[in-house]
């Protein structure tokens, strides 16, 4: 019996430069719930995983090897150059594609173009049993809802597809169809402690104007799974499958404070022995959600604090005060859970204010972990809509976390690497020596006095040379202050 799709994967670890030294993979959940669907449909799927191949080669041999009636590739943006040689291939063994995957939603022409047959446009596990039986039997699926194809030089794009309401029903993805073992190898081998992940809702009522969520793959709604639904995947993963960590991959984790007050009692009562992590905001936390969190297995908290100023904040339309945030983070840290802040730099209206502004919070609130974004306008939000691209403006990322401004800005991007730099070797002097120092002190009045300059509007200058001179400059007087402040000390 042949195989009806093959499910492609297309990310490399190999080819993830922030995966080189120590490696930390996640099942792909996504496609993995999509191959559930096919699979209770009664249709023979097979999911490639590429994330342990050594090459798109080998994995191209995996297809030809299979040759099913259709391929069905997940994207996002860091996988497109791989996704394209994919369609390209598939297409020279007459197999037809579909695509499908959060970039794929908001960009469903672009995909089309690569050569792809169809695109799914939000979520899968529906659309993609109608689709496959009609691709089949050879029919048009005009009536299939949530999908985009060509017919000639005609774009058509069927009716939206209403989500999925309950999504208990769904439950969790079928792992069966990938190497799980591989992934839990991996963690120990790199780590000391097995990582999964696992999502419990989808969907995000918040309307952030740099984030897509609003607009897919799931769209400006909330539904989550039942605690007990999700405790019983937790049970799975721990006692069965032998992961030792989660990561609870929810947009916001604790929206709904009774669910997670449940979730938590769950883990609890049922004597399940895990550390746990998850994304949230600092408005939807409390003291004694925070205290039952970490008594559950919470150790670390992700926060999108992007950014000190509430300017900014309100140009983002972030739906946060400042000091709503401080006291949320500072509530977390407070309960023995570890913070993780997101920092946004270079969102339009930018100013060298709004940045010491940032800077001054993050030492106020001395996140345990942080890491930095230039703002990037992705295709269908609000923010690519108010800018204009430099460029190519469906440019890929090569490589991920990429720091590069990709819209005309009055803030040069040398600012905003140089303020990122900056705000790091801050927080690190901060955290050696507990206190502001003297080395502090002057290191912060110089570097105030170039990230002042540097954020003269962008074009008058070579800022890449300058930038170069600059860290010299700088790094010289780092090292002068803190052997003078150890020498005192």
């Amino acid at each position: 019996m042949s195989l009806d799709c093959l499910l492609i994967y297309p990310y490399f670890i190999k080819h993830d430069p922030t995966q080189r030294e120590k490696r930390g993979p996640f099942q792909p959940l996504g496609i993995l719930y999509v191959g559930k669907s096919l699979k209770n449909a009664s249709y023979k799927v097979k999911v490639l995983d590429c994330t342990f191949l050594s090459s798109v080669e080998e994995a191209k041999e995996e297809i030809k090897s299979e040759m099913p009636k259709i391929i069905g590739i997940t994207s996002k943006i860091t996988y497109t150059r791989f996704v394209k040689e994919f369609i390209s291939f598939s297409k020279k063994l007459n197999i037809p594609v579909v695509c499908g995957g959060p970039d794929v939603s908001l960009r469903p022409e672009k995909y089309l173009e690569f050569g792809a047959d169809y695109v799914v446009i939000g979520e899968g596990e529906e659309t993609i049993k109608e689709l496959t039986k009609c691709i089949i039997k050879e029919e048009e699926p005009l009536d299939v809802k949530g999908i985009a194809y060509k017919k000639g030089n005609k774009l058509i794009r069927t009716q939206n597809r209403q989500f999925i309401r309950n999504i208990d029903g769904i439950g969790a993805p079928d792992r069966t169809l990938i190497d799980v073992e591989r992934y839990r190898e991996t963690w120990l081998e790199d780590y000391g402690f097995a990582m999964a992940s696992i999502i419990t809702s989808r969907g995000c009522p918040y309307a952030c104007n740099y984030c897509s969520n609003p607009v897919a793959p799931f769209g400006r709604r909330y539904t989550y799974r039942s605690a007990k639904n999700v405790a019983d995947e937790l049970e799975e993963l721990t006692v069965k499958l032998g992961f030792d960590r989660i990561w609870f991959t929810d947009d916001v984790f604790t929206i709904n404070r009774q669910r997670t007050i449940e979730l938590c009692n769950e883990i609890l009562d049922r004597g399940l022995k895990f550390k746990w992590s998850c994304l949230t905001r600092a408005d939807r936390v409390d003291e004694e959600m925070l205290k039952l969190m970490k008594e559950s297995g919470c150790e670390q908290i992700f926060y999108g604090l992007e950014s000190g100023s509430q300017e900014m904040l309100d140009a983002m339309n972030r739906n946060m005060k400042v000091q709503t945030m401080k006291k949320g983070l500072l509530m977390t840290k407070k309960a023995g859970i570890r913070i993780h802040t997101f920092v946004m730099v270079g969102y339009p209206g930018e100013r060298f204010e709004y940045l010491l502004k940032t800077l001054n919070l993050m030492k106020e609130i001395m996140p345990d972990e942080f890491s930095f974004t230039i703002a990037y306008p992705l295709p269908g939000t609000k923010l690519y809509n108010l800018v204009d691209m430099v460029d190519d403006p469906d440019a890929e990322w090569e490589e991920p976390n990429e720091n590069k401004l990709l819209f005309k800005s009055d803030m040069p991007q040398s600012a905003l690497r140089f303020f990122i730099r900056k705000t790091k070797i801050e927080i690190s002097m901060r955290r050696l020596f507990k206190r502001e120092t003297i080395p502090e002190k002057i290191f912060n009045r110089t570097t105030n006095l170039i990230l002042k300059y540097l954020s003269i509007p962008s074009g008058k200058y070579n800022w890449k040379s300058r930038c170069m001179i600059i860290d010299a400059y700088l790094n010289d007087i780092i090292r002068k202050n803190v052997k003078k402040t150890l020498n005192a000390s």
